[in-house]
């Protein structure tokens, strides 16, 4: 199939397309050198009004289908076939407020959150009302420290795992693909505070039916195609964080741990069709975003066996922003991890 993935950031995406056999356009806003290698055409995605260039990328390639990543899930698309939850549903699930409401009425552990901080004791956390990655998000102390802005949401602070759960939905029914341990502001790979890190897949045990809860999550609010319910793991059980509605950061690694393919997944569930049973992992798998420690530019070749989402050389990069992200595979979850170190290690020592 001719298939067009646009988004802010879509090399994931793209290339699982690729490896399932599509014909693949890619755009977006890196143009990573690996994605350059699994599409037959890359294109940058303005800056500025990025919904309204979707038309003028479907009208020059005209593909059979369209998959709206990152940045674009809420987008409007006529004239082609669209390989995303409806944007009327992605923008209500996504905010969190709504979906804290929904997961009370629903009966499902969920973390309360407000609309402002008068109605929690200090500390808390701060973050977006709408927002991924862990951007923008504080743990706030006392009342002089917080900064109220608009957009922002108040939740209560729970201690536990972070773990997420790939899942495919139809509308009606889901399947867990993989369960996955995250990373979150992994401080060896240059992340602060709560950014999101990367993953390991599956999730060292116990994962306390979490797989069973995020089916059950995805099919009541109808979503189709490749989807994600994170988590916390408490010591009282598990506690949902958030829904997102699209293809998640984890899906390299549910793809070398399970030997699966999300895109083609995520293809068939809009026929209606599931995969047959929960995936099953092999072995461990890691993938781990490198952040930048200061603004940089890229003089070095990165592409390699073991990274991706790999900038070419003469790429500037602010302090903060990621670099490139990190690939490892091993017998156990220690093993994997002590890779992922010492990768990144290799890596700042080449770009300082």
């Amino acid at each position: 199939m001719r298939i067009l993935v646009i988004g802010v950031n879509i090399r994931h995406i793209a290339c699982s397309a690729r490896r399932a056999g599509h014909e693949v356009f890619a755009v977006d806003g890196y143009c990573d050198l690996d994605m350059e290698r699994c599409a037959e055409e890359t294109a940058l995605l303005p800056r500025e009004g990025p919904e309204e260039s979707i038309s003028l990328f479907v009208e020059k390639y005209q593909p059979e289908a369209i998959v709206l990543g990152p940045g674009l899930e809420e987008a409007h698309v006529k004239g082609v076939p669209v390989l995303n939850n409806p944007p009327e549903k992605t923008s209500q699930v996504s905010d969190k407020l709504w979906l804290a409401s929904w997961l009370e009425k629903s009966e499902f552990p969920f973390i309360k959150t407000y609309a402002s901080a008068e109605d929690l004791g200090f500390p808390i956390l701060v973050k977006p009302r709408k927002g991924a990655g862990g951007v923008g998000c504080r743990r706030v102390d006392d009342p002089s420290d917080l900064l109220w802005e608009g957009g922002l949401i108040a939740q209560e602070i729970i201690s536990g795992r972070a773990a997420s759960v790939s899942v495919i939905g139809n509308g009606h029914e889901a399947r867990a693909l993989a369960v996955n341990e995250q990373l979150i502001g992994a401080s060896w790979a240059g992340a602060k505070g709560f950014r999101y890190s990367g993953n390991i897949t599956p999730l060292d045990p116990p994962q306390c039916n979490v797989a069973g809860m995020a089916e059950e999550i995805i099919a009541r609010l109808g979503l189709v195609g490749s989807n994600g319910v994170d988590f916390l793991i408490t010591e009282s059980g598990p506690v949902v964080v958030e829904v997102n509605c699209r293809f998640q950061g984890s899906l390299d690694t549910v793809e070398m741990a399970t030997g699966m393919n999300v895109f083609q997944a995520h293809l068939q569930s809009f026929q209606g069709k599931l995969p047959p049973t929960r995936g099953a992992a092999g072995c461990f798998a890691g993938r781990a975003i490198i952040y930048a420690a200061n603004d940089i530019e890229i003089k070095a070749d990165l592409l390699g066996p073991w990274t991706s989402d790999v900038p070419g050389p003469g790429s500037r990069i602010a302090r903060d922003d990621p670099i490139l992200s990190i690939l490892a595979k091993g017998p156990d979850r220690n093993r994997v991890l002590d890779q992922l170190k010492k990768r990144a290690a290799m890596l700042f020592a080449m770009i300082e």
